[in-house]
């Protein structure tokens, strides 16, 4: 399942995410060289639904988005235009080059600030739970 691509599509059709960084959000990892601030979207866990007549139809994903920046104001601008862009967030999804998924909600849950001091940067990490079909 795609989640990165997910909240990916939902932060590039979001006018106020992408006046902030343009399209800089990666999966994963941000390249060593990209310019700031940037977007990392990482999934941290997975959690099937059970169903008494087969495989889980229903995941909560657990996803870290991860914003850096050069100073704090603006990351937690970036934030919090991440936060209104996908949170509660329920529908369908199209994700170029994968398909369609639906989208049964996505949650913010929590935040955390800090400064990476080696390299002079702020970074806020914001977990969201969200809740994907795996069939339509």
């Amino acid at each position: 399942m795609n989640v990165s691509g997910i909240i990916y599509s939902l932060l590039v059709a979001d006018t106020a995410v992408t006046a902030i960084c343009s399209t800089r959000i990666y999966p994963l990892t941000i390249p060593q060289k990209a310019t700031l601030p940037a977007v990392r979207i990482a999934t941290i866990a997975v959690q099937p639904y059970d169903s008494k007549s087969g495989a889980s139809t229903l995941d909560a994903i657990r996803v870290q988005v991860d914003t850096y920046a050069a100073s704090m104001r603006v990351c937690q601008q970036l934030d919090e235009a991440i936060r209104l862009a996908i949170d509660r967030h329920r529908g369908s999804v199209t994700v170029t080059g994968d398909g369609d998924y639906f989208v049964d909600g996505i949650r913010f849950e929590n935040r955390n600030e800090t400064m990476e001091e080696e390299k002079d940067i702020f970074r806020i990490s914001a977990d969201y739970q969200v809740r994907v079909h795996r069939t339509p």
